[in-house]
């Protein structure tokens, strides 16, 4: 991965701006294409002499969504082939822990206290953390068919042993966070979403979808009367053409990889990529995302990501005991609540980075030693001289080792040392954990990186996963569901499992109403 300093990423912005002028409302227009791209497209906007081959439904991408549809479309009937670039299914799904957000299920019932949690509220809560930027009838959907989905995939093989919950937001109306992350036996860990998609791919052929790999989808073959009507393919060494009779399935997950899409739509994904450090496979490149700008696809929710603190795990469920730290920006200011979800916090941690051009960084004093919380607490002198921590006997040194200004660096802990000492509360910023004062030397700074594992913002589309162009018109034929669409949900992440939840749910929705469509032949 290139790195670029944080100076060359606000000048490439800066640029970005200037190209995204006219490009259409809010940047989420397509870009004018080449010569050279209108006549390829030109050449697929008719249909072709031949097909290669045919189904009812195809389907792109072998990860969770794209199995989903496939298991959907098959149950209902209809002939089904599903076209992966990777040599296996499993995408993005498989190196994720496999954990997936319901309300209401017999499992959470069982497994934790919350005995009257409802898709309303789970809905509501998503609603809120969306800041208004979501839609409200698709996140419903997505939230009320979620307790459905737990029950399919217990009904195919998967045993649910565990459900815990996400830490806090501070403006979500009280009584709307619940313990909805599902966690069956295998998963839970980075890597084990595997178990998931290994679940679903068995069931996928066992109804009838066929699979082929090593296959690259390369442009929709698009008819102005009929809408989307195939796909083309790079199978090998040559291009073939698949008719898809029914529908085509986007489900090939966000702009994670692709810079050029992260620079015109997504600035903090475009910031992960080139400062930060990605853990998401080379071949998300957003490919349905572009496949559908280049027939005029309108996009949704464009900007925000999957980030977090891989060194500490802060934040990231709310049965981990979190840092006693506070964050601080460039100029030694507090600026997130510490304890609230990691995606949250990292928004607010890109924000400040681009703010002042200077890093973020986490506080600590002597009771991360003494609590044992955090991989450093067992020998902070280690990660200090592996250049983990960088370790200070007073604030005054620490701000000059970090580059902040000391003054306001002591302030900072001051008026937070005071508002525990006089209310016992964070009035700030509304933390409600480790409420404790920081003045015990010596002192540590970890600078603050993130963990992407994905981006957020894709097509948009209604609540039967039908996408919607420019103009507001469903294209005719072509489906979307995961990440590779957008529109339930902001420009944070709300939490672990919501991806999940989301591409399994729209997957199966997706290839639903694929499989009911009329034939456009």
């Amino acid at each position: 991965m290139e790195e670029l300093s944080r100076r060359s990423f606000l000048k490439g912005s800066i640029i970005a701006g200037g190209a995204l002028a006219g490009m259409g409302i809010a940047g989420c227009a397509p870009k004018e294409p080449s010569s050279a791209e209108n006549n390829e497209r030109a050449s697929i906007g008719s249909l072709p002499e031949a097909w290669d081959a045919e189904a009812d439904v195809v389907v792109l991408g072998a990860g969770g969504t794209g199995l989903s549809a496939a298991c959907a479309a098959a149950k209902a009937g209809a002939s089904v082939l599903v076209y992966e670039a990777d040599a296996k299914a499993g995408g993005t799904t498989a190196l994720s822990g496999g954990v997936i957000q319901a309300a209401g299920t017999t499992a959470q019932k069982r497994l934790t206290n919350f005995q009257d949690d409802t898709p309303e509220k789970h809905a509501q809560c998503y609603i809120e953390q969306a800041e208004g930027r979501a839609d409200e009838e698709l996140v419903t959907a997505v939230c009320f068919r979620a307790p459905e989905l737990i029950d399919w995939l217990e009904s195919i093989g998967l045993v649910w042993k565990r459900v815990y919950g996400n830490c806090h937001v501070p403006y979500v109306t009280e009584g709307l966070h619940a313990d909805r992350i599902h966690v069956y036996e295998g998963g839970g860990e980075g890597g084990q979403g595997g178990v998931l998609t290994d679940t679903e791919f068995a069931e996928a052929e066992r109804l009838g979808a066929q699979f082929n790999f090593k296959c690259t989808a390369r442009h929709l073959v698009y008819d102005a009367e009929k809408g989307v009507v195939g796909v083309q393919i790079e199978d090998g060494q040559k291009t073939i053409n698949v008719k898809a009779l029914k529908g085509v399935v986007l489900a090939l997950g966000g702009m994670d990889r692709n810079e050029e899409l992260a620079l015109a739509f997504n600035a903090q994904q475009y910031w992960d990529l080139t400062t930060q450090k990605s853990y998401i496979s080379e071949l998300a490149q957003g490919d349905g995302i572009r496949m559908g700008l280049e027939v005029n696809a309108a996009l949704s929710t464009c900007g925000g990501t999957i980030d977090y603190d891989m060194a500490t795990g802060q934040a990231t469920d709310n049965t981990r005991a979190q840092m006693p730290c506070l964050m601080v920006n460039g100029i030694g200011r507090r600026f997130v609540c510490e304890d609230a979800t990691y995606a949250y916090q990292y928004r607010a941690i890109f924000q400040n980075e681009m703010q002042f051009n200077k890093p973020t960084w986490m506080i600590m004093d002597q009771n991360m030693v003494e609590q044992g919380v955090g991989p450093w607490a067992a020998d902070p002198d280690a990660a200090a001289s592996e250049g983990d921590l960088i370790k200070a006997d007073t604030l005054e040194e620490l701000a000059e080792k970090i580059d902040v200004p000391a003054t306001l660096l002591s302030d900072t802990l001051q008026t937070w040392n005071a508002f525990i000492a006089e209310t016992g509360e964070d009035i700030e910023f509304h933390r409600n954990t480790q409420l404790i004062p920081l003045d015990k030397p010596p002192y540590y700074a970890h600078q603050n990186v993130s963990a992407n594992l994905g981006s957020l913002g894709g097509l948009k589309i209604n609540v039967n996963c039908e996408v919607i162009d420019n103009n507001g018109n469903v294209i005719p034929h072509l489906y979307a569901g995961g990440m590779n669409s957008g529109g339930w949900y902001g420009t944070y992440y709300p939490g672990s499992g919501t991806s999940l939840t989301g591409g399994l749910v729209l997957g199966h929705i997706a290839g639903e109403n694929a499989a009911a469509a009329q034939a456009w032949a």
